[in-house]
Formats: structure tokens, sequence, C-alpha cells
């Protein structure tokens, strides 16, 4: 894409005597070179890498792809007993169990947006869920950082068992942050991923 400016604005023949006149329309035309210039450095469609981030990457999913930078909810359980001088007076009856549930969330950061972009968004797979395709789609999930599609040897780590509607995916340990693992399965039971809904997913990482 060009950064400078084919036709640029001028006055008219009769007011190029006029310096205020002449002043404004370089500057008009050094503004709209400058404008083009950001517009080519800053694709709208193209999120991989370090063009687009924070709340211009938001616009752009949202504008562009219609999707939204979600919160990964989860619940808290922490259980209160009620032994002797364990607890304030009439607070909790003796030998009472009270389950307090708090729900949280977690903002998701630029990376995992775009990670969760390009699960949402390629179409090199092709749209048959198939064993195959998820295998893809995680380990692209995995080790694509900042949404890139690398090309990886083999989907060996990934490992999926499917009985009913329950599938079972158990991924090795390799080449990229553990955490993600764990993180995969909460976006997953978000519904944040295009993935068929009539399944129930199970994602746990195989110990070595």
């Amino acid at each position: 894409m060009k950064k400078t400016l084919i036709a640029p604005a001028y006055a008219y023949q009769q007011f190029t005597d006029d310096s205020n006149i002449v002043a404004f329309f370089d500057a008009f035309n050094q503004m709209a070179t400058e404008t083009l210039t950001w517009l080519a450095e800053h694709p709208f469609p193209l999120y991989i890498g370090s063009y687009l981030t924070g709340g211009f990457l938001d616009y752009c999913a949202y504008c562009l792809y219609g999707q939204f930078r979600y919160k990964i909810s989860y619940v808290q359980l922490q259980q209160y007993g009620g032994a002797l001088n364990d607890q304030d007076i009439n607070r909790i009856a003796i030998d009472e169990i009270i389950v307090q549930k708090n729900y949280l969330g977690t903002t998701i950061n630029d990376d995992l947006f775009k990670r969760i972009l390009t699960w949402n968004l390629y179409k090199g797979d092709g749209l048959s869920f198939t064993i195959p395709w998820l295998k893809r789609r995680i380990m692209r999930f995995l080790t694509g950082d900042e949404g890139q599609v690398w090309r990886f040897n083999s989907c060996q780590n990934v490992d999926v068992k499917v009985k009913g509607r329950i599938v079972a995916i158990t991924i090795t340990p390799g080449d990229w942050d553990s955490s993600l693992i764990s993180v995969l399965d909460r976006i997953i039971n978000n519904g944040i991923l295009n993935i068929p809904p009539i399944y129930n997913y199970a994602i746990s990482e195989r110990q070595t």
C-alpha cells in the first residue's frame, strides 16, 4: 500500500499567491499523508502480530468479525465448618457445613484473544467437526503466539477420546505455556470457542 498521496489537494490558481491558503493546503496534505501512513502500518483485518492491541483490537474484532473479548468466568468454592471455637457465635450451627460460592471473572489478554480469534476464524481445516479437526485447532491454539498460524509437525501431543457425549482431551506437555491447557478448558466450557455444543469437553494435562 502506498504511503504518499497520489493526488494531493491544492489551491486554485487565483489563490496561489496567498501564503495562508497555500500553508493551509500544505498542512492538510501533511496530515492526510500521516493518516495514510498510519492506516498502511495498522491493517484492520490483520489482527495477528503486534499491530492491533487493547481497545483498538476490540474495535476491529467486533466491527470486522463480530467477536467480543469475553471474560473467563469460574466459581470459587470455600467451605466453612461448624467446629467448636472455630466460628463466631450464632454464625453457624455446630457440625453444620456451609459452602460459599464466589463467581469470578478474568479478562482475556491480547495474546489469548488473538488465539481465540484464530480458532474461530481459521478456515483452512474446513467446517466439518472431526477428531483431526479438533486436534489441529488445539495445536494451533497452543503454539500460535499472538494468533499466528504456525505449521506443526504432528498432533501427537493431543489425545482425543469420545464416549457418548463426552469428549475427553488429554494434552502432553510441549513447547508452550502449560497454563494454556487449563485456560483452554475454561474458555471451551464458557462457550467462547466455535465448537459443537452437543458435547461435553474435559481437558487435562498428561502427567509425565
